[in-house]
């Protein structure tokens, strides 16, 4: 099953284009290799995951035993496990999820990956709307079964109007 790398919408091998969005499938898929293909498919199926509300294929993505994460939203720490765990409570009161990726990088060391990439997703969890803007960095090694995350860093661009008072000294993190 393949999906459009810039809506995650489920796509057909002999598409040229995204029927959701108009993505270009066919000069993607001439540009990457097999591996790098792969790759960004699991990433996809990661993100796509949320919008379909299933942790079950979050949890076949990632690495069980190695699995880290540092997400853009609190607890902000380096989590284990309890990052999916979190992830799939805050899932069955996620509603209108949606989002776009781009800026991909993949980088391939044999059997282990580097992935970069930016997303804009917005929804809605209980009465809060929102929309991030964050870049992304994933962690991949290659298993009989697979790629599979390793780990994952969310971090979110800054508002503009922190950015703006970042950039004029009013503003220290």
């Amino acid at each position: 099953m393949k999906y459009c790398p810039k809506c995650g919408q489920e796509t057909s091998e002999t598409d040229n284009f995204c029927r959701h969005c108009g993505y270009n499938l066919s000069k993607e898929r001439s540009s990457l290799s097999a591996s790098e293909e792969a790759i960004k498919t699991v990433i996809i199926q990661r993100v796509n995951a949320i919008k379909l509300r299933d942790d079950q294929v979050l949890r076949r993505l990632i690495d069980g035993e190695r699995y880290t994460k540092f997400d853009d939203w609190p607890p902000f720490e380096r989590q284990g496990l309890e990052a999916i765990d979190r992830e799939a409570d805050a899932l069955k009161v996620l509603r209108d999820y949606g989002y776009e990726v781009s800026d991909w990088r993949i980088d391939l060391y044999d059997d282990a990956a580097l992935a970069s990439f930016i997303i804009y997703y917005y929804g809605r969890i209980r009465d809060l709307d929102f929309k991030v803007r964050s870049r992304v960095t994933v962690f991949l090694v290659k298993r009989e079964e697979g790629w599979r995350i390793v780990n994952e860093h969310w971090s979110r661009f800054p508002r503009e109007d922190e950015a703006i008072k970042a950039r004029h000294g009013a503003l220290f993190l």
